[in-house]
């Protein structure tokens, strides 16, 4: 494992490089609460001389010297994909309105310098490569025409349509200002010599609460092949997603139908906060 003090601009300047979201990961869930919060101390940051540096957590991932067919260096995002997400979101509403100001030199720095690998064939050119739930959407945010309503609830969306909306030209010099100061602890592992798993079940402390179901998932899909794990997700997981979900409050059921599969199978009623445990 090796540590280090990043800055969160730096890191998503890195050139021909893949920040992907691998398939068990959980959905992008931050709302609108957390987002409005993360910009607040970006434009505070921003507009103060006295800040230096604002701390936004970790992200911490694998480095397998995996490559994409095109050579784009691959990294596994497995803690941090809700901050990774979140400020790319800013980065692209930075970008859009550049391209309403007729800010041409700030609209190709934000686009080649954060948003996209300029030289990859244009499926690989987003440096960000979301779960397939939420491809769609980023491709609506990022098409040149999106005036068409997207369809469906998606948190990309609505927290983007937040960050257009809040970012002006008024403030836009203390956005970019705050978000060249922010840092993150950059934790890179070795599949060969760390556990990702045990790591990924410790990190709590800055993110969403992980889920009964978010730590299944992660149980048994992370120490697959990337080809068997999209297998297994479609064939297995995404059903299960689908049938466990109350649509009316567009909330996931998996942990509760686990812990009352867990019940009819061992004829004993795990805690709720246990059903991991019990499953493993």
């Amino acid at each position: 494992m090796k540590a280090n003090e990043t800055r969160v601009d730096k890191f998503l300047a890195t050139n021909e490089t893949t920040f992907a979201i691998p398939i068990y990961q959980r959905n992008y869930d931050w709302a609108l609460t957390q987002c409005k919060q993360l910009l607040f101390d970006i434009i505070e940051a921003g507009k103060s001389d006295k800040i230096n540096a604002h701390f936004i957590g970790s992200i911490v991932y694998v480095h397998d010297d995996v490559y994409t067919a095109s050579g784009l260096t691959e990294l596994t995002i497995i803690d941090g994909q809700q901050r990774l997400t979140t400020l790319t979101l800013i980065y692209i509403a930075l970008y859009r309105l550049a391209i309403e100001l007729g800010d041409q030199l700030l609209e190709n720095r934000i686009q080649k310098t954060y948003l996209i690998n300029e030289f990859a064939p244009e499926a690989e050119k987003l440096k960000l490569k979301p779960t397939e739930n939420n491809k769609d959407a980023f491709k609506h945010i990022l098409n040149s025409d999106n005036s068409d309503e997207f369809k469906g609830f998606s948190r990309v969306i609505e927290n983007y349509n937040h960050f257009k909306s809040h970012i002006n030209a008024d403030n836009l010099e203390s956005v970019q200002r705050g978000l060249a100061k922010l840092i993150f602890v950059d934790i890179s592992l070795d599949r060969q010599k760390d556990n990702p798993q045990r790591i990924f079940e410790s990190l709590n402390s800055t993110g969403l609460e992980l889920s009964q179901a978010d730590l299944i998932r992660n149980y048994i899909l992370m120490g697959l092949s990337r080809t068997n794990q999209d297998k297994i997700y479609k064939a297995y997981w995404e059903v299960i997603e689908r049938g466990a979900k109350d649509e009316t409050l567009n909330k996931s059921r998996v942990s509760e139908f686990i812990r009352d599969y867990l019940t009819f199978k061992n004829k004993e009623i795990p805690n709720k906060g246990n059903v991991y445990v019990k499953f493993t």
